[in-house]
């Protein structure tokens, strides 16, 4: 016969373990000052430096003028150009009562797609975290979503695009990304009586012909079965989210952090403007960086594509930012304790354009031979300076050692002194400077003085780069 402890024991146990699991669950409670406890900047992304996400959706298929095709298709105003979308539109596929923005899912077949080449192209960029936009603007998910019929399994592609991308970054040791744009989903097309798009049974993809409070439920709930499916590192909000209740938000902001808190995981939310308090999220400056350090570490993001036709997704046509212009970029933006995140544009068939792969190509053969330069760093007591030459240089340190990225090269041989280096700046004297090359280090003849750090450039022919030029500054 057992003994009442024998009894007991057990059933205490169970009882304090479902409250440790109920605890667990109910961290943050959906209200700004709970939600302020989350740490929002975690260390991961401080680390990490630099990430690569994809906007790839239905607006693929058009290719023109950029992703926010299905508003300007629908935008027959007569003095509403946006490069002419809506009269090609008419002209290419006929008028809206016939042809809609619907009518474009068939054909995003994505027959080429393949989860661990994207994530191959990922690593070999140098990134540390990468994935995909879940969903854009035009209200179709990329995932596999019980909420909408309007999602990658069950139409076009007929693959979980934000499940297998998950699965293969995830193996390749970078964090999970997922950027949400959907916010402005409902109020994005004026759809009129008569257009295509009008038929009920096409509310969920064109949002604006639901009921509102049905679509601010359908939107916190889309959040969440990405946050239960999926889990991502880092959830990348656009702007507009004041589309959204308050309440909506934090209640989902609410499920993020505390199914984290379960899994022990570290994540982030971000946000642009005044969406969300500061205290919640990490800041993002779309194509654009502070012009000083910034205390509380932030993200920017810009994307590879450039020029008149501007554009985050793929466009026939569209102008490519050379890489030498991204690793620019980025040494500055580390420099201000930024972190950023490339956009790269698919075809529609899932595969990348040449000239994108290339341009990844040389930014990761930088990465991987100079991101110590960035990778694990944070600021210095100057985010950089212009030298007596005109040569741009942007500092970042690592403990004891200081780092000095030029842009250009300074001169084969040159005196270089650099004014922001100081037995002060330093809190110490300089032990060596080396100039980082692919086999090993450069010594450099240096002095220390009141005035700075002078220092005399080594050949150039020694030095495996065209792009940015890293000068190690290690000190005692």
């Amino acid at each position: 016969m057992f003994s009442k402890t024998k009894i007991l024991l057990p059933l205490l146990i169970g009882i304090f373990l479902v409250q440790d699991r109920l605890f667990a669950q109910q961290v943050y409670e959906p209200n700004w000052p709970s939600l302020e406890k989350h740490k929002e900047v975690p260390d991961w992304i401080r680390d990490a430096k630099f990430g690569i996400y994809c906007h790839w959706g239905v607006y693929a298929v058009p290719a023109y003028n950029n992703e926010h095709y299905i508003q300007h298709m629908h935008n027959d105003s007569p003095d509403y150009s946006k490069l002419g979308t809506y009269k090609r539109h008419l002209a290419m596929y006929g008028p809206l009562e016939k042809f809609d923005y619907h009518d474009f899912i068939p054909m995003f077949k994505g027959e080429k797609f393949n989860a661990d080449e994207w994530a191959d192209l990922f690593v070999k960029g140098g990134a540390r975290f990468a994935g995909p936009v879940a969903e854009h603007h035009d209200g179709f998910a990329m995932w596999d979503s019980e909420l909408t019929p309007f999602n990658a399994k069950d139409m076009g592609p007929k693959r979980d695009v934000v499940g297998e991308l998950e699965k293969s970054i995830r193996r390749r040791g970078m964090k999970f990304f997922t950027s949400l744009h959907h916010e402005l989903n409902y109020t994005n097309v004026k759809m009129k009586p008569g257009w295509a798009g009008s038929d009920p049974k096409y509310a969920k993809l064109y949002g604006s012909t639901m009921k509102k409070e049905e679509w601010e439920k359908m939107w916190m709930d889309k959040c969440n079965e990405l946050i239960d499916k999926y889990h991502p590192d880092i959830i990348y909000h656009d702007a507009w989210l004041e589309q959204v209740p308050v309440k909506n938000i934090q209640t989902y902001l609410a499920h993020y952090f505390n199914e984290a808190e379960k899994r022990k995981q570290d994540v982030i939310v971000t946000y642009k403007g005044e969406d969300i308090p500061a205290g919640v999220g990490m800041e993002d400056h779309e194509n654009s960086n502070p012009g000083k350090i910034i205390a509380k570490p932030w993200l920017c993001d810009y994307s590879i594509g450039t020029g008149l036709s501007y554009s985050w997704g793929y466009t026939e046509g569209m102008e490519i930012r050379p890489a030498k212009e991204i690793i620019h970029t980025l040494i500055e933006v580390v420099s201000k304790n930024g972190q950023m995140l490339l956009n790269l544009s698919p075809k529609a068939d899932g595969t990348f354009p040449d000239d994108q792969k290339e341009v990844v190509y040389k930014v990761g053969r930088w990465m991987w031979s100079f991101g110590e330069a960035l990778y694990e760093t944070r600021p210095f007591s100057v985010f950089g300076e212009t030298t007596d030459t005109k040569q741009k240089v942007y500092f970042t340190q690592k403990g004891k050692t200081v780092y000095a990225t030029f842009l250009e090269w300074p001169g084969d041989n040159a005196a270089v002194t650099l004014k922001q280096v100081t037995k002060k700046s330093l809190d110490g004297n300089v032990k060596s400077v080396n100039l980082l090359g692919l086999k090993n280090l450069v010594k450099c003849e240096n002095q220390l003085t009141a005035n700075g750090l002078k220092f005399t450039i080594p050949a150039k022919t020694r030095v495996p780069s065209d792009i940015a030029y890293v000068f190690k500054i290690e000190t005692e």
